[in-house]
């Protein structure tokens, strides 16, 4: 078959572009690395001609600086050969570039390669569809505004090339304009066109070493120290970093000053380096100052033998011996606990004895209040201890100086330092130093936490008492008290305010009269866990008189005061959540539970009403899952169809036996819930009725009778229903599931379904003609209510009237009268 495709025009400019930019890419590749290759050279043969003069040496020879204009020219050669025309040279093929393209462009899946190749004119053998063709070549030159170039190169190559020329190139041209004299030596003498030598003649004197002086006080301005070389020699600390500091002659001298100084050091282990020392100030007394505060001297590590070089000057064999600064080599913390927390070992003979002794550690901290003393071991003879603190209770975050002193041993290998009444967390930084006077390079630094005695926690809790109650109730209380180190005392408050018709009619002496709660306070004992009981009686309270104005209008609020044995300050005592408690009459209370009543009937109802929707879903899912059940006798015929060629139906006839037993299964589990969502229902209907019948008994309203009816018809039933049937509902539920999914034969599972299907059905029959009873009981209660209700209000409506009557009375004797 002959080819008459042709690659597209979008698609044919898409590689003619990538094969200009893959040149393009080639010829800068070659001129950075000519450059990089210079510029190189350049500087590293400055240097090795130029920096020998500024030690006290000679220029290159010209020798030297043609071998090294031969090597540049050569490698020069070679990039232009190998990188530049070679790479040019090779063809860049269509399918080549496109495979480039696709490896980039995972997108592109194939259709760019296959369009290239399979519209080549030289490729045979190649059988496809040429529709198929049309379509991949349509989708690739649709394409071709997705490819991103960018993406096809590695930038990392120029990039680095880049990395290296641009600092070169700007570190030349800063050189040319800074010195264009000493730049234009430089090419003459590298370019061999000059062999004029580098300028050379200075002085230089050794001024000395420049410590800091290392204190215990971060906020302290760092000081230093001038240390001078005796016999050209000096003791350091080991891993100290201090300033080198020499002085140049000048012109005023007749000198020239140096434009670098250098040193050259060797350490006790024979390593070799030099640094370049840097002018600070400026010329004072015709000298102008040079100072290095790099290596060697930078954290000495070794003992090292310096060598200064300044033009043709040098400053020979200076020597400085590093020594081991002293060391903390161990810390010990003694501690000795307050007298708050040392209430059961009050018969402690020895005031000044610590309670316990223990090796420091990050994180470690003590309890509010404690004295602490930290024993140190050092690493060798000490001569003194610098010791600051800081405190983050501090509101400036200031630093102070630790007193008392340091003690240091007689043998002067330990020290102790000690604080007492340690209420903040302290940062503790020590600075030792040895007879010799040289001092650790940096603090030890000791953080020392602080727990906090916490205030007391207190709760209360009160059963069968709601916001409001008689003037003749029992309030039991249930209180908690806890505390980090122990409660010292626990009290319950009871505040009484009267009304304002009660205070009105208050004697002067009395509290209402002026407007103020009366309280009453008891202190219940406390176990061992925290917890005590009490009981305020408002009828006995009354009675003898501890507190007036219990009359309804007035209201009681009740609290807890816990309090720990904390002596360091401002007493630790907490007061518990106010419980507010209104006073009212006992019709009032009665109407109040009367309506709570009919919230309790309200949810009956509805708990009936679900039951009832649950006993629907179970009919319905008997029924769904016997029909699931009888799928496998029309699976049989399945495979017997199958076995005829009609196999593909009976793999559909499959996946729908699976999917109808999963809607089974699913609505058995929304039974389940719901029988679950009853059953917690109803036990919250149960707890309700028992607080309701606990409040009647607390505040001593209504007859016995009364409740006993609430109890026996409605709260005992219900509570009967939760504890019984309904658990025995969601097991049978529970085994409806099971039965579903059991890998039984169709004849036993269809059995075994309709037995526990039957089974759950009648249960949740028992549950409803249960729930209905006492819905039937509760309206009866609700009749009698009403009955009372009717009853209360002739009573109140005579009171009334008896009332105007003997107001009516008054009303004509006074008339009588005038």
């Amino acid at each position: 078959m002959g080819r008459t495709e042709s690659l597209d025009p979008g698609l044919r400019d898409l590689l003619s572009r990538l094969r200009e930019r893959v040149r393009r890419y080639i010829v800068w590749d070659s001129l950075l690395a000519i450059a990089a290759l210079v510029l190189v050279v350049f500087w590293v043969a400055l240097a090795v001609d130029y920096l020998p003069v500024r030690i006290g040496g000679s220029e290159m020879p010209r020798s030297a600086r043609a071998v090294v204009l031969f090597v540049v020219a050569v490698l020069v050669v070679v990039i232009l050969a190998k990188w530049l025309w070679g790479r040019l040279n090779r063809e860049l093929p269509d399918d080549s570039l496109a495979l480039l393209i696709e490896r980039h462009h995972p997108s592109l899946g194939g259709r760019l390669v296959t369009a290239v190749q399979l519209t080549q004119e030289n490729r045979t053998y190649d059988s496809h569809s040429p529709v198929l063709l049309q379509h991949v070549h349509q989708e690739a030159a649709a394409a071709v505004d997705q490819v991103e170039f960018g993406r096809v190169f590695r930038w990392e190559p120029i990039r680095r090339k880049l990395m290296l020329v641009i600092p070169l190139l700007l570190a030349a041209l800063v050189m040319a304009i800074a010195s264009p004299h000493t730049f234009a030596r430089a090419v003459g003498r590298l370019s061999l066109f000059s062999d004029s030598p580098w300028p050379r003649k200075a002085e230089l004197e050794m001024i000395g070493v420049e410590s800091p002086i290392i204190t215990a006080d971060d906020t302290e301005e760092v000081g230093t120290e001038l240390l001078t070389f005796e016999d050209k020699t000096l003791r350091l600390a080991r891993g100290s970093s201090t300033t080198l500091r020499i002085r140049a002659a000048t012109e005023e001298l007749g000198h020239t000053v140096p434009e670098i100084c250098t040193v050259s050091y060797v350490d006790d282990s024979g390593n070799r380096g030099q640094s370049n020392l840097r002018r600070v100030g400026r010329i004072q007394d015709g000298y102008q100052s040079f100072v290095l505060d790099g290596p060697p001297l930078a954290s000495l590590a070794e003992s090292v033998t310096m060598t200064i070089r300044g033009l043709d000057d040098r400053l020979l064999d200076y020597r400085i011996e590093a020594v081991d600064p002293p060391a903390i080599a161990d810390m010990e913390l003694a501690i000795r606990y307050p007298d708050y927390l040392r209430i059961f070992n009050a018969e402690d003979a020895s005031p000044d004895a610590a309670d316990q002794i223990l090796k420091y550690q990050a994180g470690f901290r003590i309890r509010e209040g404690s004295s602490l003393t930290l024993r140190g071991t050092s690493s060798k003879p000490l001569g003194a201890v610098d010791v600051a603190t800081t405190s983050e209770g501090a509101s400036d975050g200031s630093t102070e100086r630790a007193e008392p002193v340091v003690k240091i041993a007689n043998d002067r290998m330990s020290f102790e330092w000690s604080v007492s009444d340690l209420r903040e967390p302290t940062s503790v930084r020590l600075v030792p130093k040895d007879e010799t006077g040289i001092s650790a390079q940096a603090s030890y630094r000791y953080f020392i936490g602080v727990v906090r005695d916490q205030v007391p926690e207190t709760s209360m809790t009160m059963k069968g008492i709601g916001s409001s109650i008689t003037p003749i109730a029992m309030l039991p209380i249930q209180a908690t008290a806890t505390d980090d180190y122990g409660v010292e005392s626990l009290s319950l408050t009871m505040a009484v305010r009267a009304s304002e018709e009660n205070a009105d009619g208050a004697s002067d002496g009395e509290a209402a009269a002026n407007g103020e709660p009366q309280q009453h306070t008891v202190s219940p004992e406390l176990d061992r866990d925290g917890n005590a009981a009490w009981t305020f009686d408002l009828r006995d309270l009354s009675d003898d008189g501890t507190v007036n104005g219990l009359a309804p209008g007035a209201s009681v609020q009740i609290f807890t005061t816990a309090k720990d044995r904390f002596d360091l300050g401002e007493p630790h005592s907490i007061r518990g959540e106010v419980v507010r408690l209104q006073v009212v009459t006992p019709e009032t209370l009665l109407a109040t539970l009367e309506r709570r009543e009919l919230e309790f009937r309200s949810r009956l109802e509805q708990a009936i009403d679900e039951t009832q929707r649950l006993r629907q879903s179970l009919a319905a899912v008997q029924n769904d899952a016997l029909d699931v059940l009888q799928t496998p006798d029309e699976g049989e015929s399945a495979e017997e169809s199958a076995s005829t060629g009609d196999g593909e139906s009976a793999d559909d006839d499959g996946e729908e036996d699976v999917r109808a037993r999963q809607r089974v299964q699913l609505r058995i589990r929304q039974s389940e819930l719901q029988a679950t969502k009853s059953t917690e229902e109803l036990a919250g209907i149960v707890v309700g009725l028992e607080d309701l019948l606990l409040e009647m008994v607390q505040n001593r309203v209504d007859s016995v009778d009364r409740r006993e009816r609430l109890e026996n018809g409605v709260r005992n039933p219900l509570s009967a229903v939760v504890t019984e049937p309904l658990p025995r509902l969601q097991r049978q539920i529970t085994s409806m599931e099971r039965v579903l999914m059991a890998e039984d034969s169709a004849e036993s599972s269809g059995d075994k379904m309709t037995e526990a299907a039957t089974a759950a059905i009648a249960t949740t029959d028992e549950v409803l003609l249960s729930l209905n009873a006492v819905l039937e009981k509760m309206l009866d209660l609700e009749s009698f209510n009403e009955i009372l209700d009717l009853v209360r209000g002739l009573i109140s409506d005579q009171e009334e009237l008896i009332e105007e009557t003997e107001e009516t009375r008054n009303q004509q004797v006074q008339d009588l009268f005038k």
